[in-house]
């Protein structure tokens, strides 16, 4: 394991946030650097949380439940430590050593592949201090702590990572199809940006949670109100809203795009380019469900790529994966776990990955 370190960094305390800088100011006490940053924060007073019908618990899990990489985040699926993220952001960084552009399945344990170098970290713990020298000293070696500060410094907490360093891949699709159409930055999609990986404990053996979301089947609702998080930006939270139907290019967009209108695509293009789609995603797609969602959007931009989207029982409706700009407003665009579902029977015939997924849902309900 890595040797635990101490980060002090000092965030202010803003809605709307000044750019992202940073610069180095003499070390208080024993402290070696800080490092000064501004980046956005949210603060959630109780009164909003009771207007959103969500408590500390709520919370607590929610935190709990995602991940946070070198570049994006990801999100628990199963109490096995199973979890998705982004595509796109899982080859960007430097663990890949898979063929950039190829897809990769492992139905079973034993299949999966160690993506080495790469560190998943979890935010276990949130203190309040009164003082930065006050932050805790004796953490464990797999565990990182960040201090952060209010913008005048005259409240502190201490923000508890856990590492895990054993993490490896279970399935990502090929750019091809990850990427389809080539389309980045717009909005409507229909791209299946996604991909698996599962979080090993230091003993070797899958991770054993409480914290993950159900995996949902449905399409989101229009105008539902969901849920990301963004822990490497201090936020519990984000609460989005889906975005209208809008006007573009003289048409209107639908409440989210389906594998029908990817087949579509493909077809009507000629099957060439970008557009192209491999043979046993096209006869795949058919054999399943083809009016599965496949992609939707949120207003405003991101959370983070590769969070999780949920809704108010924690259930995971999708995963974002790009930031897009239409009509003049920022959008979220995100891949819909109820697509991901239907190519994960059809396409991948990853048939104990879709049962995890079940089997992981149905015990919450009961739980619940």
């Amino acid at each position: 394991m890595k040797n635990s370190s101490i980060a002090y960094g000092i965030i202010g305390v803003f809605l709307l946030s000044l750019p992202a800088e940073a610069r180095q100011v003499p070390p208080p006490g024993e402290a070696d650097t800080v490092i000064v940053r501004y980046q956005q924060y949210l603060h959630v007073p109780a009164e909003h949380m009771e207007a959103l019908m969500v408590d500390e618990d709520w919370i607590e899990h929610v935190r709990l439940g995602t991940l946070q990489l070198p570049k994006c985040a990801g999100a628990l699926v199963s109490a096995d430590g199973l979890a998705v993220t982004s595509a796109a952001c899982l080859r960007s960084l430097e663990s890949w050593i898979r063929p950039a552009d190829s897809a990769f399945v492992a139905d079973e344990l034993f299949m999966e592949h160690q993506l080495t170098g790469l560190t998943v970290e979890q935010l276990v713990g949130i203190r309040e201090l009164e003082r930065a020298e006050d932050s805790t000293r004796d953490a464990l070696s797999e565990t990182r702590i960040e201090i952060v500060a209010a913008q005048d410094s005259s409240s502190f907490r201490e923000y508890i990572w856990y590492l895990y360093e054993d993490v490896r891949l279970v399935l990502i699709p090929s750019v091809e199809v990850a990427n389809f159409g080539n389309e980045d930055g717009i909005y409507p999609r229909h791209a299946l940006d996604f991909a698996f990986f599962r979080v090993y404990d230091e003993r070797g053996q899958p991770l054993d949670t409480e914290s993950y979301f159900a995996w949902s089947d449905r399409p989101p609702n229009h105008r539902e109100r969901l849920f990301t998080t963004a822990v490497n930006e201090n936020k519990p939270f984000t609460s989005m809203s889906i975005s209208d139907t809008f006007t573009y290019n003289g048409t209107v967009t639908p409440p989210y795009t389906t594998l029908y209108g990817m087949l579509d695509l493909h077809y009507s293009h000629g099957a060439t380019g970008v557009w192209e789609l491999p043979a046993q995603w096209s006869a795949g797609i058919q054999e399943g469900d083809p009016s599965a969602a496949l992609n939707f959007s949120m207003a405003g931009r991101c959370a983070q790529i590769g969070t999780g989207v949920v809704d108010i029982d924690m259930e995971i409706l999708g995963v974002a994966f790009d930031h897009a700009v239409t009509e003049g407003q920022q959008r979220c665009v995100v891949v819909s776990t109820s697509g991901i579902l239907s190519v994960l029977r059809t396409v991948f015939e990853a048939e104990n990955i879709v049962k995890e997924l079940a089997e992981q849902a149905r015990s919450t309900y009961e739980d619940g």
